[in-house]
Formats: C-alpha cells, structure tokens, sequence
C-alpha cells in the first residue's frame, strides 16, 4: 500500500503523520482522505502541494496520477506567515 504523510496543519488536524492506502490514483486518494478526516482536513486539501515520490502532481497527471504499492504521497498544505 501508498504510505501517505501528512505536513504541518494536517498532520494537527488529522492526528496522524502517516498511513497507508490502497487508492489508486491521486484523486481516489485525496477523496478517501476527506472521508477518513472529515470537514477538519478538507479546507486544506484543495490548496495542498500533493507529491508523488517526491514530484509535484501538477507535473505528472495531476489527480489522474496512478499510485502504486511502494509510492511515497506527501500532502504539504500552504504555508503563510512572516
């Protein structure tokens, strides 16, 4: 299963540094992350960088990025401040 880890505000609003999934595309995974952490975690989700491995989503296929086994999700939500 994809170990999915969790930065900063999620990893405070989820509990969580990390868990595994077997979503198979970046999207399925993002939607599964909703509904297993609920409103808390979905303001940040859709601003959130999403790598794969270590690249950005963006420059893959997006929420289309197929996951396998062994891939490495991180979800890294905005920061600000100054």
């Amino acid at each position: 299963m994809a170990k999915i880890k969790f930065f900063t505000l999620l990893r405070k609003a989820t509990g969580e540094q990390a868990y595994e999934s077997s979503a198979r595309d970046v999207g399925t995974l993002l939607e599964e992350v909703r509904r297993r952490y609920g409103d808390e975690i979905t303001r940040y989700l859709d601003s959130c960088v999403v790598l794969v491995n270590g690249q950005n989503v963006g420059h893959l296929s997006g929420k289309r990025t197929k996951l396998s086994p062994d891939d490495e999700v991180s979800l890294i939500p905005p920061v600000a401040g100054g």
